[in-house]
């Protein structure tokens, strides 16, 4: 059996005005390190070994946004970050959860996208 890991996730979003959005999204909402930024294409980081890559798109059939996937962010303060979202074009997708182990969030993102945010709790 061979061992793997996730390296990069691929969102796909509409034209270049949506790459910009999502790119500021990523950045500023989440804070995630630009790596690059082109027309098409853009690259973030999240964490040591995690890319996230944008694509921009043209056509309705190449769009496939929803519930998956969906990218989970651990965060160290929910309420920050949150607001962090909606400033930034997101919204919240149902409430804020409290299991015992912690806060966990679902957010549309501006681009039609769903990101998991997570505060793990304090021991």
């Amino acid at each position: 059996m061979l061992s793997s890991r996730i390296s990069r996730v691929v969102l796909l979003v509409r034209g270049p005005e949506g790459l910009a959005k999502a790119v500021n999204f990523y950045h500023q909402a989440v804070g995630l390190p630009v790596v690059r930024v082109t027309d098409e294409w853009a690259e973030l980081t999240a964490g040591n070994s995690l890319r996230l890559h944008l694509q921009a798109v043209q056509t309705e059939s190449q769009l496939s946004t929803g519930y998956s996937p969906i990218i989970h962010f651990d965060i160290p303060n929910m309420d920050q970050a949150v607001a962090a979202c909606v400033q930034n074009g997101a919204h919240l997708d149902g409430p804020i959860q409290f299991p015992a182990h912690g806060k966990v969030a679902s957010m549309r993102t501006p681009d039609g996208h769903m990101i998991g945010l997570y505060e793990p709790a304090t021991s």
